[in-house]
């Protein structure tokens, strides 16, 4: 199908979600599952983390061994161009409030904090993080309070140049790594030069971490959340957050549309972003989305890391949940 025939199919797919819809989701109430204790020792009993493959495995569509598998850092290169503007029209807008929102309510940061935000992209909670930071401490921030990291040379390149013009230079470092091993990290510059791997984070030496629609693309998730607990610091204070989508269930009219826009409107908006050129990549990150764990089931993943879920914070009527965790004793 040409661009007129996919830009078409993208009217008919919008013009099914009423704008009633799209103002009920902007106003709507976010819905906040807290887990007492009894509830989290029921999450503990669940199989360990350490064998949650992820269906970011999943091969080039291509069937090119050799070519860069679904959800990686080269997938994100080629689409880093289109990246903001497509999550801006994919989540209706709303996706810098769901980040303010983490950012703000659920991290609970302190002046001091040393964070970690991984799946950083193009550094957008990196930005928030850094800039709260800085009211924490009347206008100063500690040096490399902010450690992003993502896979994706082309993302942190842009990322570099935004923390430049916020005035976040030193505050904020932007590096490339994996978040299945940490030991690791490779500077960025903004003309996207890649330095020479140095240490990575340390164990114990985060206070809090953040990661926003970035876990699914992992291809074992049991690493990343093993690498979270072994560098967050044994600290009450200490907090994971991670915001991500999932398919939304129950036979309610609004969740129904909720799925069909996830499954009929989202790949769309990506091939029309990317004038057909990642497709590819659209279509998986909507494969992605409909594969990743149920809200109870990741949060018995996180819980069997080590990694407590004291409560799930679902928005846009659960298409997004946000997962507060703290480290286990």
């Amino acid at each position: 199908m040409g661009f007129v025939g996919t830009c078409c199919r993208f009217a008919g797919a919008v013009a099914v979600i009423p704008i009633a819809v799209i103002i009920a989701v902007m106003l709507e109430t976010p819905t906040v599952t807290k887990l007492d204790s009894k509830a989290v020792e029921g999450l503990s009993k669940a199989p360990k983390s350490g064998g949650s493959y992820s269906d970011a495995t999943e091969a080039s569509p291509t069937g090119d061994p050799q070519a860069p598998r679904m959800g990686s850092g080269i997938m994100f290169d080629k689409i880093a161009f289109v990246y903001d503007s497509t999550n801006k029209w994919m989540s209706l807008g709303l996706d810098q409030h769901w980040r303010k929102t983490m950012v703000q309510e659920c991290l609970r940061l302190e002046r001091d904090d040393k964070v970690l935000d991984l799946a950083t992209g193009t550094a957008d909670v990196s930005l928030l993080v850094g800039e709260r930071l800085k009211q924490l401490g009347d206008g100063v921030a500690a040096p490399e309070s902010v450690l992003g990291v993502d896979p994706s040379t082309e993302m942190l390149r842009r990322g570099v140049s935004k923390v430049d013009n916020k005035g976040l230079t030193g505050v904020v470092r932007l590096v490339k790594g994996d978040a299945q091993d940490l030991s690791s990290i490779q500077g960025v510059d903004a003309a996207g030069a890649v330095s020479e791997p140095t240490s990575g984070a340390a164990d114990e030496s985060i206070d809090k971490i953040s990661m926003s629609f970035g876990i699914r693309n992992v291809p074992n998730r049991g690493s990343a959340l093993d690498e979270m607990r072994r560098v967050l610091r044994r600290r009450p204070s200490s907090r994971v957050c991670i915001l991500e989508f999932s398919l939304p269930d129950g036979e309610a009219p609004l969740a129904k549309l909720a799925r069909l826009f996830i499954t009929r409107v989202v790949p769309i908006i990506g091939q029309i972003a990317t004038l057909g050129s990642g497709s590819e990549e659209y279509d998986y990150l909507e494969r992605s989305i409909l594969r990743f764990p149920k809200p109870m089931d990741f949060a018995a993943e996180l819980t069997s890391a080590g990694l407590p879920v004291e409560s799930i914070t679902s928005f846009a009527y659960g298409a997004v949940n946000l997962y507060a965790a703290t480290p286990a004793a």
